[in-house]
């Protein structure tokens, strides 16, 4: 973390509290790229729970000190583990082991508290509920763990019902919408900064008309470097093999939460991995359901959630 951006970015306090001279401190953005975790969460962080309590300028902007961007890794360390916020504190203050995830209560969960809540703003068709739950999630969490444990969860919890229920397909059009839009403005964001690693192509399989995943990745794709083509659900593959040629794409990725029809896994997926020189990856349920199929094809079938993928991605690209 000592970087040359982060030592660029190191100021001094001129007052009576200043910290002992030759203690770097770091203002609140340069904090943010260290750590993956948004200015909004890491002030959430201190007002709500004292999780971080940086030193301030005479101005009032915070600063954060190396012995802050440690505790924040500690603390992103438990949230990964399914930690509530509201014990890691109390974890890393008397430097406890976390407690184990089946002894803990239902009410010690926030993931369990926010789908609840987002479900029965779904089932209702309120946007108002959804985007308040939804936005308070991202402001005490990181993108990625919001992502992993809350919309992905919700994703697999609401497909049986959006396959049995006659409301379903618009529920399900409803969430789909919403997502699209509030990652779609994350995106937008991402383009606006330059990117220099490797440009992926994704896209949904044919037939899949949910965007959730492919928005999830993609969004951290860009915050990791990567750059994206996007091109959206429900992508025929042969065109693919000309468009990835012309984007100088280093990969391909494609996601897939429905079961594709044998045509796709048989013929045109191979017929793609064949036409290209680059890897072709699969993702999302498609990958979990058919990854015999998919490795069969020649592709390659990414395992577990967003962020496994991409260190798949990075392994497929011939990096060390």
């Amino acid at each position: 973390m000592q970087d040359s951006q982060a030592q660029d970015d190191r100021v001094s306090l001129s007052s009576p509290d200043a910290m002992p001279e030759g203690d770097g401190l770091y203002p609140i953005r340069t904090v943010s790229t260290l750590t993956g975790v948004n200015p909004v969460t890491l002030r959430a962080w201190e007002r709500r729970y004292g999780l971080v309590r940086p030193q301030r300028t005479p101005k009032g902007h915070r600063l954060y000190t190396d012995a802050d961007i440690e505790r924040i890794h500690r603390i992103l360390e438990l949230l990964q583990q399914g930690i509530p916020i509201g014990q890691a504190r109390r974890l890393i203050d008397s430097a406890g082991a976390p407690e184990p995830a089946a002894s803990r209560s239902h009410s010690e969960d926030p993931w369990s508290d926010f789908r609840a809540r987002m479900t029965r703003a779904i089932e209702r068709f309120d946007e108002d509920a959804l985007n308040a739950t939804y936005n308070e999630a991202l402001s005490l969490y990181p993108v990625d763990l919001v992502s992993r444990l809350l919309v992905l969860p919700l994703l697999e919890q609401l497909r049986p019902r959006w396959a049995r229920e006659a409301v379903g397909p618009a529920e399900a059009h409803f969430f789909s919408a919403y997502m699209r839009n509030k990652l779609g403005a994350r995106l937008h964001h991402h383009y606006g900064i330059p990117g220099r690693g490797p440009r992926l192509m994704a896209a949904g399989l044919p037939g899949e008309a949910c965007e959730v995943e492919l928005l999830l990745f993609a969004l951290a794709a860009l915050t990791q470097g990567y750059r994206m083509v996007l091109l959206g659900a429900n992508m025929p593959l042969a065109p693919l093999q000309p468009a990835a040629e012309k984007a100088a794409a280093r990969a391909i990725v494609l996601f897939g939460s429905s079961d594709p029809d044998a045509d796709t896994l048989q013929r045109a997926l191979p017929a793609l991995v064949a036409g290209v020189d680059c890897p072709v990856c699969v993702g999302g349920r498609v990958a979990e359901r058919h990854g015999e199929a998919v490795r069969a094809a020649g592709a390659v079938a990414l395992a577990g959630g967003v962020s496994q993928s991409l260190a798949q991605i990075y392994q497929a690209l011939g990096r060390p």
